[in-house]
């Protein structure tokens, strides 16, 4: 073998031992990876030192970092035990508004939203009237949200209400909640059918696309919850499009080429349409006050679930939506 030959068999074999090596190699943690890791690091030793030194002085900022955390990550269902163990040993204790979130939220998690009802309305009795409105109405999004997604719309209502009558003296609160109810009076309404253009100037209304499954996704590039949400809408998509789902995203951007920039850097294929150069107003057809929102329409053009995100999403459309088994494997083109 020539000296040529000896030079290009070993760059080969480096080459291909250094591809076998960083496929052996694990990938290096995510900053939210390593954030989880820690926290749930974090929180196993409080529930230690609480356990350990039940009358220590500092026990209450323990519970109260710990609730915290919980309700940061959403892991309320883990933490419900200790949240009854504060609210049994200290029912009006400083920090019981913290832990009634982590024991209602732990019940709408495991589905049951009637025992979640319940235990709000007993956080918001023991809410001051006028030094908590900002929490107390934080909190009912976060309930009355998780209700939506799960199709509970009677229990979402009743959180509302609830909150309504406890703090209905703020006028821009009462504003907020009564649009709030008028979004969940649309369930098994027909979708309004403003007519608008979409962002390549084409005609759009929501009637021509009767006969399919239809998301209503309003969004922003600057929304981070609705960036975060992009993956699952964007898998969806791939799973359900070939079995009649479309979506259309209606973008609250303040400029178009914002929008544009975006979609067309991250290959989002359905429709856009940038409300405010749309010569119409989706936004206030939809009754929309925050984003993100969605709404899915049915082939009759009956608006039938609200705020579809994550897991609820494609929970949803497995039951609307029958695929052939080869589109099942997300990230797969459908033909």
């Amino acid at each position: 073998m020539s000296n040529f030959q000896t030079l290009i068999a070993t760059l080969i074999l480096t080459a291909v031992t250094a591809s076998a090596v960083a496929a052996q190699e694990p990938k290096s943690p995510t900053v939210a990876a390593l954030q989880d890791k820690h926290d749930r690091a974090l929180l196993q030793d409080l529930k230690l030192y609480i356990n350990e030194h039940p009358k220590a002085e500092d026990v209450e900022q323990a519970y109260m970092l710990l609730f915290n955390k919980a309700i940061e990550h959403d892991w309320f269902a883990e933490h419900e035990a200790i949240a009854a163990r504060y609210l049994a040993d200290q029912p009006d204790g400083p920090i019981q508004s913290l832990a009634r979130i982590v024991s209602t939220m732990s019940r709408a998690q495991a589905g049951k939203y009637a025992e979640a009802l319940g235990r709000y309305k007993e956080l918001m009795r023991g809410l001051g009237k006028d030094d908590q409105e900002e929490f107390a109405a934080n909190f009912t999004d976060t309930l009355a949200n998780a209700a939506t997604a799960a199709g509970e719309y009677s229990v979402a209502r009743q959180v509302y209400e609830t909150l309504l009558e406890r703090y209905g003296e703020s006028p821009t609160l009462r504003q907020k909640i009564q649009s709030d109810l008028s979004r969940l009076d649309k369930v098994n309404k027909p979708a309004p059918d403003a007519a608008v253009k979409d962002v390549k100037g084409a005609p759009l209304r929501l009637a021509d696309l009767k006969g399919k499954y239809v998301l209503v996704d309003f969004w922003a590039t600057w929304c981070a919850p609705c960036i975060a949400e992009l993956p699952n809408v964007q898998e969806a998509y791939a799973k359900y499009h070939g079995g009649g789902f479309e979506v259309v995203g209606v973008s609250l951007d303040e400029t178009k080429t914002a929008l544009l920039d975006f979609v067309k850097a991250r290959n989002i294929p359905w429709r856009q349409v940038h409300n405010s150069s749309s010569g119409g107003d989706l936004v206030e057809a939809f009754g929309v006050n925050s984003i993100p929102a969605t709404f899915l329409i049915d082939p009759e053009g009956t608006i039938i679930r609200l705020e579809l995100r994550g897991p609820a999403l494609d929970q949803a459309l497995a039951k609307l939506i029958k695929t052939p088994a080869v589109t099942q494997r997300a990230g797969l083109p459908v033909r």
